[in-house]
């Protein structure tokens, strides 16, 4: 499973290449009609996995956070820009964010009250 993730992350960061400004739904100038159609056929799979990511798994076992799961990390840490850290935070915490519903937020807030070093944290990944 884990070399999956790391097929799509690399992905990813090839897709970041394309403008931020082409990512909505307009085609990009210079972007040929079948590249254009590749990159919606993937963002549509990838967003299909990660939905499916949450209801098979992250629904019914939430991610701990970061601070919990990884403890001797603090947040400025290269950590959790790179390595494991950085793949929890985008492959689990982020994705649990993204699907869940408010009151699954809520819950979650109530049961992990969020670490002062980490402050923020929350609002940052509420969708």
């Amino acid at each position: 499973m884990r070399h999956f993730i790391n097929i799509y992350t690399v992905l990813v960061f090839i897709l970041m290449l394309i403008p931020i400004s082409s990512m909505g739904s307009e085609k990009p100038a210079n972007t040929t009609d079948e590249q254009w159609g590749k990159y919606l056929e993937h963002r549509t799979a990838w967003n299909k996995m990660l939905k499916e990511r949450y209801e098979n798994k992250l629904k019914h076992t939430p991610p701990k956070p970061p601070w919990i799961k990884f403890p001797n990390y603090h947040p400025s840490d290269i950590f959790w820009r790179m390595g494991d850290g950085e793949s929890y935070i985008s492959d689990y915490f982020s994705i649990y964010f993204q699907y869940a519903s408010k009151a699954e937020i809520n819950a979650y807030k109530i049961k992990y009250p969020e670490h002062s070093d980490w402050s923020g944290t929350y609002k940052r990944f509420e969708h």
